[in-house]
């Protein structure tokens, strides 16, 4: 993996920790704010350029937006939405991340409409851990850590999804 990759992933985590450590402490609840403060950080501190900083702050919200809602719309589990086993992913990593779901949930009224428009995911792009699938051919991709997306390795498909409760349905019919 090239550096610039290394970094952004690298970010990516940090961020979610300070945006974890800031809710540990938080005197309010508003998710975004923290997700802000930790991008002007990682750019105060040169970890990341203000471009690389706001990109991975997007992934982070389309992540933390897709979990809430999935947990919201069908009372399920972090773990039904990533699709693979929670012991897979680092316990802190876990932790982190699931603070940062169950405060998105809890908030998900004011995000909803947000989060229903941020369910597609490019290769080139960075995710949390979970499970996409291929829109062109359907192919999975277990993520247990932040990562990027690479296209598809079926059929070289850049764009891809997380499963909906209905699409579950008619893929185990």
């Amino acid at each position: 993996m090239n550096d610039d990759k290394a970094k952004l992933l690298s970010g990516y985590q940090r961020m979610m920790t300070r945006v974890k450590d800031m809710w540990t402490h938080a005197t309010h609840d508003d998710l975004h704010q923290y997700i802000d403060a930790a991008t002007e950080k990682a750019v105060e501190l040169e970890e990341l350029s203000r471009e690389e900083a706001e990109k991975i702050s997007d992934y982070l919200r389309r992540d933390l937006n897709d979990a809430a809602e999935f947990i919201a719309n069908t009372e399920q589990s972090l773990g039904d939405w990533m699709r693979f086993d929670l012991e897979l992913i680092e316990a802190r990593l876990l932790d982190t991340f699931s603070i940062m779901v169950d405060q998105t949930h809890a908030s998900l009224d004011n995000l909803a409409e947000q989060a229903r428009l941020a369910v597609e995911w490019q290769s080139g792009e960075i995710t949390g851990p979970g499970t996409l699938y291929c829109e062109s051919c359907g192919q999975e991709f277990n993520f247990h850590r932040p990562s990027y997306i690479l296209p598809c390795a079926n059929c070289g498909g850049v764009l891809f999804k997380r499963y909906t409760p209905d699409e579950e349905k008619t893929i185990e019919s």
